[in-house]
């Protein structure tokens, strides 16, 4: 189980961190100069410019799985075999491939805790000095949005890096022959669409990385972007890239009027195996006037929280542990406590939500640890329109520190189309009740607690004039209730206090 793993070979942070609590595989290792605890400057990008794979250890000298696994020699038996020529430690027969950096990325520890810590001297763990780079760095766990420690990253010349993990130094090495090298004089590579993924009718922004992968300078190239065998969008890059450089270029725009996948297409060049990339963009699911958010809480129902955010970022309906908000993705259990959240464990929830506007809204679910909802059998989330159809789900039971999707409301509310002057009175309430409402089409009026409990409902079959429906609230708890009408396959909500 998750909240079990840790304490066996890794220890946890004690930040939180707004992404999905590390840098992915693939990413682009950011570039650092450091210095180590004999005074000599380390910089990444240099050794990734010589053609050196590069190892890094980010580990806290508190942390015995740290200790154990720098105490266990695989990082120095790397280094001797594999590190730079003429470094000390290093074998006269090393394959001079590789570079080892260790680092003490705990902003909170003293440098003194290499060589005193209750866990043994860190520079000399096993009697002998450690020859490989040994640096305390207050940075570099941010830098590298680090989970927990520790975490070993393998970083190939071309600047991408994979969590290698606490392997063997065969292992280590043996992952190294897997990273691309420069080759043939002219070859650009597109490492990955960055562009905008979603729309709610607005034209998309396109962009990608663009790598130099050949062993001569990168000056010009171009970049297609192609919706099956059609250009939608041509683009001319200049520039001067040296070996393993990028850039990110802008493409321009593109206005899919659909989910729409495409592939980025670079000119002709002496690899055409790394000269295509796809993008997919998904295009707004539409509602109008109301949404259903049901969520399934897995077995710590506690980590969640969800919000939507209107096209301004103005929050419109939240729900859950309000520590989570701004906090998730940690690799921390448990979350900070949260008196007023009413989520409980492995419980279904529905909460009907009015849309205040004709606007585009996301829909977010977040995670204190980072696992989504896939504890004690698992959980699941979807949005529905005004209809009851699903529009948005989960992408994964476990997705993650986060989720999202976003709806496009077509109409303000239920006024605009089928009915008018709805109106709720009194409100607050106490006794009683009453709806009134312009329409001459059946019309249901429901009325709901919070949690999507439907507590009564009446049906006002078509007649032309104003209608009014009245539900007895003398036997209702005290709080706010839901009062739902519809019509035509439109919802209008509206909250009542009964006090």
């Amino acid at each position: 189980m998750k909240k079990i793993l840790l304490s066996a070979i890794l220890c946890s942070t004690l930040f939180a961190s707004k992404s999905i609590a590390q840098l992915p595989d693939g990413s682009i290792a950011p570039d650092f100069t450091t210095t180590d605890v004999n005074g000599n400057t380390h910089n990444l990008y240099d050794y990734l410019d010589q053609g050196y794979s590069v190892v890094m250890d980010i580990s806290a000298t508190w942390c015995g799985p740290c200790w154990n696994y720098h105490t266990g020699g695989a990082l120095e038996d790397l280094w001797a075999n594999h590190g730079p020529a003429g470094e000390p430690g290093v074998l006269a027969s090393t394959t001079d491939d590789v570079v080892v950096l260790w680092f003490e990325g705990d902003a909170g520890t003293a440098l003194s805790e290499l060589t005193n810590s209750s866990l043994g001297n860190w520079l000399e763990p096993n009697g002998q000095s450690v020859d490989f780079p040994m640096c305390n760095d207050d940075n570099i766990a941010q830098l590298y949005d680090l989970p927990y420690w520790p975490i070993i990253y393998t970083i190939c010349p071309n600047r991408i890096l994979k969590e290698s993990g606490q392997l063997s130094a065969n292992a280590h090495y043996s992952g190294t022959a897997n990273c691309e090298s420069a080759s043939g004089a002219n070859n650009g590579s597109l490492l990955g669409y960055t562009g905008e993924t979603i729309t709610c009718g607005e034209p998309v922004a396109m962009s990608v990385d663009l790598q130099n992968m050949g062993t001569g300078a990168l000056t010009s190239a171009t970049i297609e972007v192609m919706d099956g065998g059609t250009s939608v969008l041509s683009y001319n890059w200049s520039g001067n890239l040296a070996t393993y450089e990028m850039e990110s270029v802008n493409l321009g725009t593109v206005s899919p009027t659909s989910t729409t996948t495409y592939s980025i297409e670079l000119s002709a060049d002496d690899n055409a195996s790394d000269n295509t990339v796809s993008a997919t963009i998904n295009t707004a699911q539409e509602t109008a006037a109301t949404i259903t958010v049901e969520v399934l809480t897995d077995t710590y129902a506690d980590e969640v929280w969800m919000e939507l955010t209107n096209s301004s970022g103005a929050v419109v309906w939240s729900e859950g542990n309000e520590n989570v908000q701004g906090n998730y993705g940690t690799g921390q259990f448990p979350p900070p406590a949260d008196p007023s959240n009413p989520l409980a464990n492995s419980t279904a929830y529905s909460w009907p939500i009015a849309l205040p506007a004709v606007d585009c809204y996301t829909f977010t679910i977040y995670d204190y640890y980072g696992d989504g909802l896939q504890e004690g059998g698992g959980g699941s989330w979807s949005v529905k329109d005004n209809n009851g159809n699903v529009i948005l789900s989960e992408s994964a039971v476990n997705y993650g520190a986060m989720d999202a999707g976003l709806v496009k409301n077509t109409v303000a509310s239920l006024d605009e189309m089928t009915a008018q002057n709805v109106q709720v009175y009194p409100n607050p309430a106490t006794d009683v009740v009453n709806i009134s409402f312009e329409n001459t089409n059946d019309t249901y009026v429901s009325i709901m607690d919070l949690q999507g409990r439907v507590l009564g409902t009446q049906v006002a079959s078509g007649a032309n004039g104003t209608q009014v429906i009245s539900f007895s609230t003398e036997s209702f708890a005290k709080g706010t209730y839901v009062v739902s009408v519809k019509a035509n396959g439109l919802t209008s909500n509206s909250n009542v206090v009964i006090k």
